[in-house]
């Protein structure tokens, strides 16, 4: 009983270990005085205005990502 609980464990952490690797790869934003979402003026290490724009903006990226568009 313990091998299928092992494989299980072992089938677990190579999932988790590729998520990981999959948002590791993926570019990082960069702050750049507006918001990424409305352009509205920012202090300058802000990505968002505020989590309405963040929210948005990730939907946005994701729908594109189901279409197959790039970001």
């Amino acid at each position: 009983m313990s091998d299928h609980i092992d494989n299980t464990d072992k089938i677990i952490f190579a999932e988790v270990a590729r998520g990981l690797a999959a948002v590791r790869r993926r570019p990082a934003l960069v702050a750049h005085g507006c918001c990424l979402y409305c352009d509205e003026a920012l202090a300058p290490a802000r990505l968002f205005c505020d989590v309405d724009c963040r929210d948005d903006y990730e939907k946005e990226q994701a729908a594109k990502a189901r279409a197959g568009r790039p970001g």
